[in-house]
C-alpha cells in the first residue's frame, strides 16, 4: 500500500512512485497523523530530496528538509532492505576468521531487518551498520523571484548582481537585481525575442547574452549590467560564453559548423574578435550545441571542460570532456555516461566541476545540480527535489549558485473543435508526471495514447477518452516516447531507448514489441495513410535527414539528402510537411515536399511554440500548430493556399504542451498545464 502525502489518497499498485492527482512522491506504508520532516543530509547519510518548508516571498531564505516520502522509506516492504543487503554481501567463497566474522556481521543486520518490521527500529542499523554517523549539514536556498516566468539566469562574480530573462506571454526581456537590497531594474523592454544563455565579463560590468527575432540567425550580444548600448559579439552562437582567467578570450560551441553535422570548440578575443577553432566533432560524436550547453574555462587556464556526446559509451549519452587549449587534445572527465546534461562549471580551486544534468532517462523532467570531483570523476548530486534546474553560474569563490528551479504541472483534456473553452473537458490530472507531454495519441476506437512518467520511468500507457480505464502498456522497458497509432488501428509506434534510440512498434495492448530501426539515432515517427511506412527523422547520414522503413521493418530509405525533421504524414498520403535547413548557417524553416522526397514544394515559416509540432487537419487544407499569445496558448491553422492563419481553439488560460486530432476530425484530445520557474540562490552547499 501507498499513500499521497499530499492529497492523502491511498494506491495499491505497488509500481507507482507519483500520485496519479497532484504528482507527489508517494509514501509506502499507512497513513499516520504525525508529521515527518528530514534534514538535507550529505550523501554519507540520508539524502532523499528537499522541499521548501513554507511559501517564500521576496526576500525569504528557506533551510530546505527532506519531503514526506522520506517518512515512507522507513516502512517499505523487507524484500526491499534484503535486496540492499544482498548487495553488500560478502563472496561466498571467502574464508577464515575474516569471513565468520563477516558471517556474524551480515546475521545481525538480518536481525536489525527483522526488528524493522517488527518494531520499527532497524532501520538506523541497516543504514549506519559499522559506517560514521555524519552530522546533517543543511544548506540554504534563497528565492529571488516568485512571478514563475523566469527562464535563464547569471550571477556576477563578485555576487552583487543576478540577471535573468522574464517571459510574459511570449515577450522576454532582461532584468538585473542587486542582490543585496532586492531592487530589480528593468535592462531590455520585451519584445517578441528569444535570450538565452546569459553569462557575466569577469569584471562584472556586462552581460552577455544570446538574442534571436524571428527568421534571424542566433547571434551572441554584450551589454552593460545596468542597461545600455548592445554590441554584437559574434554570429551563430547559440550557447553561452566562458572566459579565459585573465578575461582576454571566452570559448563557446558553434554547431553544424565548419561543416553540416559537424560541432566545434573555439576561442574568441573578449571583443569578439580573432575566432579559431580548437576541437571539432562530427556526428554521432558531437558538442551538443542545441542543448545550448556553454562550456568552462578552468581556473588555471589549461584546459576548457566541454559537454559532449558520443556513443563511446555504447548507448550515446552524454559525458564530461576536458580539452587542452595548447593542442586540442580531448581526455574524458567522467567515466559514466549521463543521459542529459545541461550546464557545466568549475569550482575556483579546480577540485570538481557543477553541473545540471541527468543520470537516468526517467529524471529528464527534473533535473538537478550535481557536483563532479576532478580529476577523479565522481558524481554525487547536490539537490535532490522535484523540480527541474537550469541556468546554472557561480560566484568567483564559488559559495554561491544561482540558478532556476521550474517546476510542470500537466494535465489531459477533451474538447470539440467547436466552443473549446466551453466544453473542453479534463480527464486525466498529471501532476508533475508530464502525462501526455511526450507522447499522445487517438486509437481509431476512441482510446487515448499518452507518455507518462506516473511510475517513475518513461512509459506509455492507455485510457478511455473519458479518462477510465488507466493503464501502462510498457514495463522495465527503457525509455519510451514520442508515439504514433497506426490508421489501421493495429499498431503503437513510438521512440525507445533500450539502449540506443531507435523505432519500435508495439500492438495496442503492448504486446509483441518489435524493432524496426537500429541507427540508435532515430526518432519522430509518422506513419503513412495505408498503415505500410514509418516515416522518421535519422543522423545516421551524419546529418539530421528523413527516412522510411517498412511497419514490419527491414532496410531504411533515405528521403532527403538536405537537413529536414519532424515529418508529418498529409491525409492522402502524397506530401510531408517538416522541418527544413536550406544551409548550414541558415535557419529552421518549415517545408512541404513529396511523400518520396525531393526538392521541397513549398517554403515557410510559423510562430508555433514547440517548434516542429505541427500536425495535419483531418481534411488536409490546413497544418496546425499551438501558438502562445498573452501567455496562453491555442491552436492555430495555416492554410495552404495562402491565406493568413486562423485561430481554432478559443482557451483563455494555460499552456499546450501537445495535442491530436481525433480520427474523425471533430475532438481535440491536449496537455495543457502551466510551468513555474523563478530564480534561486543555493549556499552553504560545499
Amino acid at each position: 500500500m501507498k499513500h499521497c502525502p499530499t492529497c492523502n489518497k491511498n494506491y495499491t499498485d505497488e509500481t507507482l512512485n507519483f500520485c496519479l492527482d497532484d504528482g507527489a512522491w508517494l509514501a509506502a506504508g499507512t497513513l499516520t497523523n504525525e508529521p515527518t520532516t528530514a534534514i538535507f543530509l550529505e550523501p554519507e547519510a540520508v539524502a532523499t530530496g528537499f522541499r521548501v518548508d513554507e511559501e517564500m516571498g521576496e526576500e525569504q531564505t528557506a533551510i530546505l528538509s527532506g519531503p514526506p516520502a522520506l517518512a515512507g522509506s522507513l516502512t517499505r516492504p523487507l524484500d526491499r532492505l534484503n535486496d540492499s543487503i544482498r548487495q553488500h554481501r560478502p563472496p561466498a567463497n571467502a574464508g577464515g576468521s575474516d569471513s565468520l566474522a563477516m558471517r556474524k556481521k551480515w546475521r545481525m543486520i538480518a536481525v536489525a531487518a527483522l526488528l524493522l518490521v517488527t518494531g520499527g527500529i532497524g532501520f538506523a542499523v541497516y543504514k549506519f551498520w559499522d559506517k560514521p554517523v555524519k552530522a546533517p549539514q543543511a544548506f540554504k536556498i534563497e528565492r529571488l523571484t516568485t512571478n514563475g516566468k523566469a527562464r535563464d539566469a547569471a550571477i556576477s562574480p563578485d555576487g552583487k548582481y543576478v540577471v535573468y530573462i522574464l517571459d510574459e506571454g511570449g515577450q522576454q526581456s532582461l532584468w538585473t537585481r542587486q542582490v543585496a537590497t532586492s531592487s530589480n531594474v528593468q535592462i531590455t523592454p520585451p519584445a517578441d525575442v528569444g535570450y538565452w544563455a546569459l553569462s557575466f565579463t569577469p569584471d562584472g560590468n556586462y552581460i552577455n547574452f544570446g538574442r534571436i527575432e524571428k527568421n534571424t540567425q542566433a547571434a551572441l550580444y554584450q551589454m552593460p549590467v545596468l542597461g545600455g548600448a548592445q554590441k554584437k559579439l559574434l554570429s551563430d552562437v547559440y550557447g553561452a560564453v566562458s572566459y579565459s582567467p585573465d578575461g582576454k578570450q571566452f570559448a563557446f560551441v558553434r554547431g553544424n559548423y565548419p561543416n553540416l553535422g559537424e560541432s566545434a570548440l573555439l576561442i574568441a578575443n573578449a571583443d569578439g574578435t580573432g575566432e579559431r577553432v580548437i576541437a571539432q566533432r562530427r556526428q554521432p560524436e558531437t558538442f551538443p550545441w542545441w542543448r545550448l550547453q556553454p562550456p568552462a574555462w578552468s581556473p588555471d587556464g589549461n584546459t576548457i571542460a566541454c559537454i559532449a556526446g558520443s556513443n563511446s559509451t555504447g548507448s550515446g549519452l552524454m559525458n564530461i570532456v576536458e580539452v587542452k587549449v595548447a593542442d586540442g587534445t580531448i581526455k574524458p572527465v567522467t567515466s559514466q555516461g549521463w543521459y542529459e546534461i545541461k550546464r557545466v562549471a568549475w569550482l575556483e580551486d579546480q577540485s570538481g566541476l557543477l553541473v545540471i544534468g541527468a543520470v537516468k532517462s526517467s529524471d529528464f523532467f527534473n533535473q538537478q545540480i550535481w557536483h563532479i570531483s576532478y580529476p577523479g570523476g565522481e558524481a554525487r548530486r547536490i539537490t535532490t527535489d522535484l523540480s527541474e534546474y537550469f541556468g546554472l553560474s557561480l560566484t568567483a569563490d564559488s559559495n554561491v549558485i544561482a540558478a532556476v528551479q521550474s517546476n510542470r504541472i500537466s494535465n489531459i483534456w477533451v474538447a470539440p473543435i467547436v466552443d473549446t473553452a466551453s466544453r473542453a473537458v479534463q480527464v486525466k490530472s498529471g501532476g508533475n508526471n508530464q502525462d501526455g507531454t511526450d507522447g499522445l495519441a487517438w486509437t481509431p476506437d476512441g482510446k487515448i495514447i499518452y507518455y507518462s512518467r506516473a511510475s517513475g520511468a518513461d512509459d506509455i500507457w492507455v485510457m478511455n477518452a473519458d479518462g477510465t480505464g488507466q493503464k501502462q502498456l510498457t514495463v522495465d522497458a527503457g525509455t519510451n516516447y514520442d508515439i504514433k497509432v497506426t490508421p489501421d488501428g493495429r499498431y503503437i509506434v513510438l521512440t525507445s531507448e533500450r539502449p540506443g534510440q531507435n523505432l519500435w512498434r508495439m500492438d495496442l495492448d503492448g504486446g509483441n514489441p518489435r524493432q524496426l530501426t537500429s541507427g540508435n539515432s532515430d526518432y519522430g515517427a509518422a506513419v503513412s495513410p495505408d498503415s505500410k511506412w514509418v516515416i522518421y527523422n535519422s543522423n545516421i547520414s551524419g546529418r539530421p535527414a528523413l527516412w522510411k522503413v517498412s511497419i514490419d521493418g527491414g532496410d531504411p530509405v533515405q528521403l532527403t539528402e538536405y537537413a529536414a525533421e519532424n515529418p508529418e504524414v498529409s491525409p492522402d498520403g502524397t506530401l510531408i510537411a517538416c522541418q527544413y535547413r536550406e544551409a548550414t548557417n541558415s535557419p529552421w524553416r518549415y517545408a512541404i515536399i513529396p511523400y518520396d522526397g525531393g526538392k521541397p514544394l513549398k517554403i515557410f515559416d510559423l510562430a508555433a511554440d514547440n517548434e516542429g509540432d505541427i500536425r495535419w487537419s483531418p481534411d488536409g487544407r490546413l497544418l496546425t500548430y499551438a501558438n502562445l499569445r498573452n501567455g496562453v496558448s491555442n491552436i492555430w491553422g495555416f492554410p495552404l493556399d495562402g491565406s493568413p492563419p486562423k485561430q481554432l481553439t478559443d482557451f483563455k488560460a494555460d499552456y499546450i504542451y501537445n495535442f491530436k486530432w481525433s480520427p474523425d476530425g471533430k475532438q481535440l484530445v491536449l496537455t495543457r498545464g502551466t510551468t513555474t520557474s523563478d530564480v534561486v540562490l543555493i549556499k552553504d552547499f560545499r
